[in-house]
C-alpha cells in the first residue's frame, strides 16, 4: 500500500515534525523524473463519449442558488421589519 503526504503527516505529532516531513517529501519530489512513476495499474480512458460539458450544471446551481439566497434574505428583511 502506497501512502501520500497526508497519511505520512497524520504520524507526525509537532508542527516542527510535520515541516520536516514536509521539506523531505518536497525534496524526494523534485528527484522523481516523470519516467519514474509506475502507471501500469491505472486503467487507460478511452471512452469519452458520455462526458458532458460542465459549465452549463454549473450555471444552473449557481443560478438555484441565487433564487435560494434571495429567498433567505427577503425572509430576513421580513423578520426584522416584525
Amino acid at each position: 500500500m502506497l501512502m501520500g503526504l497526508g497519511d505520512i503527516l497524520a504520524f507526525a505529532k509537532t508542527p516542527e515534525e510535520k515541516n520536516e516531513i514536509g521539506e523531505h517529501f518536497l525534496m524526494l519530489r523534485q528527484k522523481t523524473r516523470d519516467n519514474d512513476i509506475d502507471f501500469s495499474d491505472i486503467p487507460e480512458k478511452t471512452d469519452i463519449s458520455r462526458f458532458r460539458p460542465l459549465k452549463p450544471y454549473l450555471d444552473k446551481i449557481r443560478e438555484h442558488n441565487k433564487r435560494v439566497n434571495a429567498e433567505l434574505e427577503r425572509k430576513k428583511l421580513e423578520e426584522n421589519q416584525s
